[in-house]
């Protein structure tokens, strides 16, 4: 095995999984080495292995399945900023295969946040729907979406495992502008159950409301998990 003997051993054990994977040898989801496994390869202690395994984890190289091992993280997908598409239509466009679970549907009475975000008064109901969108079977984004009820009346009457929230809201509430947050957070136990996640793993939230020319139309939560998923645009 070549390696580079000035290097701390643990940026050599680093050095070698990611030839490893650039190789072709490891690929997207397969299982890497254990620590110990790797200790015994370079001839370090355990700990060594884990100091580069964990900076792997950390870059997004690599992803810990509790009770299974350690694996090559999926590609990062990503989601343009510079115009508002639907995630159907950004998988499908990768060629890979689209589905949704309606995990929630119904009508809420806001709170003061809420009413705010939406332009309309505390106590007045909105249509919350949360949804799990998945590619190729895992979990890419959990939305969570307030509408206004003024804009899109006949919202919760449809069927949103063949269309997508985003998509019928573009066609009923034509889009005359959005603004968007985007924030980094640690997952809490429920959303890392629904996407798949270890607790407090990291999550990329894109926070958006869209307006039409009449009224606010929607304000929507969007979890992503950052390991694999990235925003993109370009000015």
């Amino acid at each position: 095995m070549s390696t580079n003997l000035e290097a701390p051993v643990y940026e050599q054990i680093k050095s070698f999984l990611l030839r490893e994977i650039g190789e072709g040898r490891l690929r997207a989801g397969d299982r890497v080495p254990s620590e110990n496994e790797l200790a015994r390869l370079f001839g370090v202690v355990r700990m060594t292995a884990n100091r580069a395994v964990v900076d792997l984890v950390h870059e997004g190289v690599l992803r810990r399945v509790k009770g299974s091992g350690t694996f090559v993280s999926p590609a990062r997908y990503g989601s343009t900023l510079v115009e508002i598409r639907d995630i159907r239509s950004e998988v499908i466009a990768r060629g890979h295969a689209y589905r949704s679970e309606l995990l929630t549907a119904g009508v809420v009475d806001l709170n003061q946040a809420q009413a705010a975000e939406l332009g309309m008064e505390p106590g007045q109901k909105a249509y919350f729907t949360e949804m799990l969108h998945l590619e190729d079977g895992v979990p890419m984004q959990l939305e969570r979406r307030l509408v206004n009820p003024a804009a899109a009346p006949e919202y919760p009457e449809q069927d949103f495992t063949s269309v997508t929230p985003t998509n019928y809201l573009l066609q009923v509430a034509p889009l005359q502008r959005a603004e968007y947050r985007i924030r980094a957070e640690a997952a809490s136990d429920p959303i890392a159950r629904t996407l798949r996640l270890e607790q407090h793993e990291p999550l990329l939230v894109l926070w958006r409301r869209t307006f039409s020319p009449a009224t606010i139309v929607t304000v929507a939560e969007l979890y992503h998990p950052a390991s694999r998923f990235e925003f993109t645009g370009t000015f």
